[in-house]
């Protein structure tokens, strides 16, 4: 039996979603209605979830879980109860969104990139509920800054060991720099402490920078060690190449063979006597006459 894609299934979430709020509206439910609805959601978010559990490299599962339980929340809590969430209604949402991307980069070390969009999101819903609070725009854009600064300083952390999440510093302490301008300009102080705060960060720069020089020079000193020099070579030659077979020379002599231990040979300078080995030869003997 051939298996359903997930394309079906969402498909027909979005159906049997069609035709029980075109029931709600035609007031076949009465007044739990909404009820229902919120529990439609929060179940398909436990749905999703569960398949997470099982399948933990699927992280998409997650994300759609947990913003599923956001919207249920929001409507079994608003519509269906009547508590009135005000500025917190659509941060709960983002809340929802941001936990599944949370729990996708606590599952494995791979996702790590999902604290970016994590911490973002759950800023967004604080900013979202705490408006009312925020009169300014300064402070504002000092809420802002600040917490997009935490999120990739967070990141920072999380990946700085393994050598490719180091360039996250950089955007946070020009964040935190923004954030601590706009944070100071809310702030009813005498004039001069707001015009020398920054020999706060002067200080603080310069000993950031102390520590990682010295740190930088005890790391040298430990994995430092003994130099040897490497062979010359010649310009254009590589030291892994081999070099080409040179004939010897036709002037050298040829190995001499090695004597046997019982038998000795005499070296020959001279020529063979050819008359003298033609008298060694066997002479045949003679037939009697007849």
């Amino acid at each position: 039996m051939k298996r359903l894609n997930a394309g079906v299934f969402l498909g027909l979430f979005v159906a049997v979603a069609g035709v029980f709020l075109l029931l709600k509206n035609l007031g076949a439910f009465k007044t739990w209605g909404d009820a229902i609805w919120g529990g439609v959601f929060v179940l398909a978010g436990l749905v999703f979830l569960g398949l997470f559990v099982t399948r933990r490299d699927q992280w998409w599962r997650a994300l759609a879980g947990t913003t599923l339980l956001g919207c249920g929340a929001v409507i079994l809590l608003v519509d269906w109860q009547k508590i009135q969430l005000g500025d917190w209604t659509p941060a709960v949402v983002l809340f929802g969104i941001a936990l599944g991307f949370w729990i996708t980069a606590a599952a494995q070390a791979d996702n790590w990139w999902a604290v970016i969009p994590a911490g973002v999101l759950t800023l967004l819903g604080a900013l979202l509920g705490l408006r009312a609070r925020l009169t300014s725009e300064s402070a504002m854009l000092a809420a802002i800054f600040l917490g997009l600064a935490v999120v990739f300083g967070l990141a920072y952390l999380v990946r700085s060991r393994k050598g490719d999440g180091r360039w996250a510093a950089i955007p946070a302490v020009a964040l935190l720099l923004m954030g601590l301008v706009s944070l100071v300009s809310t702030i009813n102080e005498p004039q001069a402490a707001i015009r020398w705060w920054p020999i706060v960060l002067i200080v603080f720069g310069l000993g950031i920078s102390f520590i990682a020089f010295a740190r930088q020079g005890i790391t040298e000193s430990v994995t430092e060690g003994p130099t040897f020099p490497s062979p010359s070579v010649a310009p254009g030659a590589s030291i892994t190449q081999s070099l080409p077979d040179v004939p010897a020379p036709e002037n050298q002599a040829a190995p001499r063979p090695s004597a046997s231990p019982t038998t000795s040979q005499k070296p020959t300078d001279e020529s063979p006597d050819i008359y003298k080995l033609i008298s060694e030869q066997p002479q045949e003997p003679k037939k009697p006459d007849a």
